[in-house]
């Protein structure tokens, strides 16, 4: 899979997570580190490419029950157990927001 060069544990996912929880599950990337419990640093998001930002964002999505529409996103993370088809519905705590706010405004300055 293209995404395991740069995940270092995806989705340890156990049971629904609901913004402000206790959060089970782990969601870290050797590039940025985890992004449920901290905000990450925006330089080392400029490090990443198109692919890479892709890759964390959605799995941010994917690890709160995001149900996937694309086929790429079907492809790389599957919507087994997902729960919210709509991504504005998907509980997301303070970091996660954040860390999304990051990787759009650098896709989008870019054109990812």
């Amino acid at each position: 899979m293209k995404r395991a060069f740069y995940v270092v544990v995806a989705l340890a996912f156990a049971g629904p997570a609901m913004a402000g929880d206790e959060d089970p599950a782990r969601l870290c990337f050797e590039d940025v580190g985890c992004v449920q419990n901290r905000v990450i640093a925006r330089a080392d998001a400029e490090r990443l490419g198109c692919d890479q930002l892709w890759t964390v964002r959605n799995g941010i999505f994917a690890a709160r029950g995001y149900c996937f529409h694309t086929e790429r996103g079907k492809q790389e993370f599957g919507n087994d157990g997902c729960r919210y088809p709509v991504q504005e519905d998907v509980p997301l705590n303070d970091f996660e927001r954040a860390n999304i706010r990051i990787i759009q405004s650098i896709e989008k300055r870019r054109g990812c």
